[in-house]
């Protein structure tokens, strides 16, 4: 079996102070290197659980609970203020899967969190996330403008609840993770009970190969079809431009349905204070890592000028 020396990246982490919890990369069916600075339990993947609800997204969408062109105002008409307006009437499921519903700044998990529904994050309270997303009038014509918004991705975990009479891990257990070899996770929930969605997964760095060895092969997993091929390619090609987004630079490259876009056809699940599951097609490499630092964009150019090059 190849072996890969992941000496110079770890020399550059521990010169530079990056606080790194652990790396592994999978290339065809073997895991040719891994390092760990700490011990690899699970733990919080903060956005990267994003692309975990497009998948379970996907699933739905192929077992025809909704659609991907399905209005927001029909999947939830419990939810719709009376006074809707014109732009929230026509939303429908690949905004959310592209954060272009037409808000300048984020509705749930961002700026206007703290208004809207911090007062109630620690408890079951009486405002509901999905008719405070709901609530908010848009800003701007839907698909216009990328706007990183986790309330997005809440109201996908929701959908999942809402037509498929389960909420999204035990749907996910069923239909993916333990075709993975991915036991049982914890997800972190809302204050009605619901997985967030947007965050809250909680997983080894190991787990997250077999996640990127099945979107490699299309959705499948030894041998067994876990996802719609279809939906794979789609979620994880390039939707709506995010150069305008303030990200840094390896944020730039565009964003799928809860995707980011990186270079040379590579895409990335990815969260906050570095974790990330890197899929790299033309090596047939899956790259996966956590950390606790603000320094990603330091890890992804280590990644690209001492790791990617030499697989």
């Amino acid at each position: 079996m190849k072996t890969f020396d992941l000496t110079p990246f770890i020399n550059r982490m521990n010169e530079n102070q990056v606080n790194m919890f652990g790396i592994a990369i999978l290339q065809g069916n073997d895991v040719i290197a891994r390092h760990r600075w700490t011990a690899d339990v699970p733990h919080q993947l903060f956005s990267m659980s994003k692309s975990y609800t497009s998948m379970a997204v996907g699933i739905a969408i192929g077992e025809g609970r909704f659609g991907l062109n399905d209005r927001l105002v029909d999947l939830f008409p419990e939810y719709t203020p009376e006074d809707v307006h014109p732009y929230k009437a026509a939303t429908t499921v690949r905004h959310l899967l592209t954060m272009s519903a037409g808000h300048d700044n984020p509705i749930l998990l961002g700026r206007v969190a703290e208004e809207l529904v911090n007062d109630n994050y620690k408890g079951v309270g009486d405002r509901d996330w999905v008719r405070a997303f709901m609530s908010v009038a848009p800003d701007r014509a839907l698909g216009e403008k990328f706007v990183y918004d986790s309330g997005c991705t809440y109201l996908l975990s929701r959908l999942i609840s809402k037509y498929t009479g389960q909420d999204m891990l035990e749907y996910l257990d069923e239909r993916l993770f333990r075709y993975l070899g991915i036991p049982t996770p914890e997800w972190d929930r809302c204050p009605a009970g619901y997985p967030i969605g947007a965050s809250g997964l909680h997983l080894r760095t190991e787990d997250s190969l077999a996640f990127g060895r099945m979107l490699l092969d299309g959705g499948k997993y030894n041998g067994r079809q876990l996802v719609p091929e279809e939906w794979v390619k789609e979620a994880t090609t390039f939707k709506i431009r995010t150069d305008d987004a303030g990200f840094f630079p390896d944020k730039s490259l565009g964003y799928g349905y809860q995707f980011w876009m990186a270079r040379h056809g590579c895409y990335r699940a990815s969260g906050a204070a570095t974790q990330g599951c890197f899929m790299v097609p033309y090596k047939d490499a899956v790259i996966c890592y956590n950390a606790d630092t603000g320094k990603m964009q330091l890890v992804l150019e280590s990644l690209w000028d001492m790791v990617i090059p030499r697989l």
